[in-house]
């Protein structure tokens, strides 16, 4: 549930921002949610980001849950009425109305962008996608979404206890979801709210964001001093989970330290995944572990066994020059970064744009290599085969497989089959002089599918992709080769460009 204040007249108005959590279908579970570490108490800064606030909040006292790691893809639909009748039109314009749903499913959709980066060694990382969001039918969903009226009111959050839980240690339910329901309330877009344009535009902006989150399992962190800070006043304006006053400067974006909650229930960051600095031995006489990558801290007599740098070995230095920072997470073609060293985590606005190098590692992956300065780190991923080329390194299909089988599919284009089990889709190829007949046919030197060429060059047909040698490709996409260009087609080197002379044929 979110907190949001508004002075009006010396008086303050609570309003909630949440969902409507309803259990429909619960799934087995896949992870533990109960990772083996506990979490500071949150040291408030009422100011800024400080480095000793708590990061995210999992569980409550009603334990944690969240949709099924199993799943992978939101579909929502935006239901017409309310099943108490209340529609979207019933209190503002349709052309309001519209404005909020299409706003909600923006702000909803950019957890798409996110992805979490697990570390291996030497700065290979898996990249892992959060979520993927796509609109749904009536009859294929799995967030429904109302529209609903509460005075002095967003939202308001409930769960339906699952009867079917995990209750772990010290009867920690873990409940996982498929179905949810969330429920928008209007509000604040009634010409008499009395909300400020800037406020308006906030909750346009965050709001399907932030709810996500609790689709994902992420708590309000503020909410009855979840944190157990020491401040009575919200302070967590600078995660998408948190609260502040005043509204319009808290967070529209999915923040580092939001992502780090999501990974664990995504099961994406467990007990084998912690990264530990060392807090030095504390007057209990135990040492104090935490984790650089979740936040996460435990207690342990001895640090035998464990392998950890020292905290604040940075000095506080937390420029990329340094070489104290390592990325984290993604949004979109930019990275998260945050210290190796401590637990300072730059923020969303500081995220910086990757460079990615990419070329050709084998037959099923290229290698992605991120060359900013300070952010290096390298990952593999499948070669995205378009046409005869892979659409990420550049490299050809040809040179990626080699093709024991072929298979005509229509006229122009035919399948390559590789004996590692991939497969493509590729343009006919016929040699230059070979098509016969009126209608111009031709063999494929590929699949020996009878190709018909379908039209005849003229010089004047300058427009065509050529080689230097005079092979062409046809509006269609069959290629045809003369003969020296035959090997170096095959090869995966041959080259075509939009010609300034006219076309040469015989």
């Amino acid at each position: 549930m979110e907190i949001c204040r508004k002075n009006i007249s010396f008086l303050s108005v609570v309003l909630f921002v949440a969902i409507l959590f309803r259990l429909v279908v619960t799934e087995a579970f896949a992870h533990d949610i109960h990772l083996s570490v506990d979490y500071d108490d949150c040291q408030a800064d009422l100011n800024s980001d400080g480095l000793g606030e708590m990061w995210y909040l999992i569980d409550n006292a009603n334990g944690c849950y969240h949709l099924s790691d199993e799943i992978t893809t939101i579909k929502y639909y935006f239901a017409e009425s309310s099943p108490s009748g209340y529609t979207w039109t019933t209190d503002i314009s349709k052309s309001v109305a519209e404005q909020v749903k299409n706003a909600y499913a923006i702000s909803m959709k950019k957890w798409n962008n996110v992805y979490f980066y697990s570390h291996g060694s030497d700065d290979i990382v898996s990249k892992h996608k959060i979520i993927n969001i796509v609109e749904g039918t009536p009859e294929d969903h799995n967030l429904i979404i109302y529209p609903g009226k509460e005075v002095g009111s967003f939202a308001l959050t409930e769960k339906v206890i699952s009867s079917h839980s995990d209750p772990g240690d010290n009867y920690f339910f873990h409940n996982h979801y498929n179905q949810w329901t969330m429920t928008v309330y209007l509000n604040p877009f009634f010409d008499d709210a009395g909300f400020t344009p800037n406020e308006v535009n906030l909750t346009l902006e965050r709001t399907g964001a932030h709810e996500l989150g609790h689709v994902l399992g992420l708590r309000d962190i503020d909410y009855y001093n979840s944190c157990n800070a020491n401040a009575e006043e919200e302070h967590h304006f600078e995660l998408l989970m948190g609260y502040g006053f005043p509204i319009t400067q808290r967070a529209s974006n999915i923040t580092y330290k939001d992502i780090a909650g999501v990974a664990i229930t995504r099961g994406f960051h467990t007990d084998s995944d912690h990264k530990w600095l060392n807090m030095g031995q504390q007057s209990n006489g135990k040492h104090k572990l935490v984790c650089s990558i979740c936040n996460g801290v435990k207690e342990v007599d001895s640090l035998s066994g464990y392998t950890y740098n020292t905290y604040n070995a940075c000095g506080e230095n937390h420029s990329l020059s340094s070489g104290n920072m390592f990325a984290v997470a993604s949004y979109g073609d930019s990275d998260y970064y945050k210290c190796k060293y401590c637990r300072y985590v730059a923020p969303f606005s500081s995220i910086v744009e990757q460079n990615y190098s990419k070329t050709y590692y084998n037959c099923e992956m290229h290698v992605c290599v991120n060359t900013v300065p300070g952010l290096q780190y390298t990952f593999y991923e499948e070669h995205d085969i378009v046409g005869n080329k892979c659409s990420e390194c550049e490299t050809s299909a040809l040179e990626i497989h080699n093709p024991y089988r072929y298979e005509k599919i229509n006229e122009y284009s035919h399948r390559a089959y590789c004996e590692c089990g991939k497969e493509w889709t590729e343009p006919h190829v016929i040699e230059s002089g070979s098509y016969t007949g009126v209608n111009k046919y031709a063999i494929c030197l590929c699949c020996r599918a009878l190709v018909t060429v379908g039209m005849t060059i003229h010089p004047t047909t300058s427009d065509l992709l050529r080689t230097e040698n005079g092979s062409f490709i046809l509006p269609n996409g069959v290629i045809v080769l003369v003969r020296e260009d035959i090997e170096a087609y095959f090869a995966g080197t041959l080259e075509f460009y939009y010609p300034d002379d006219n076309l040469e044929t015989e």
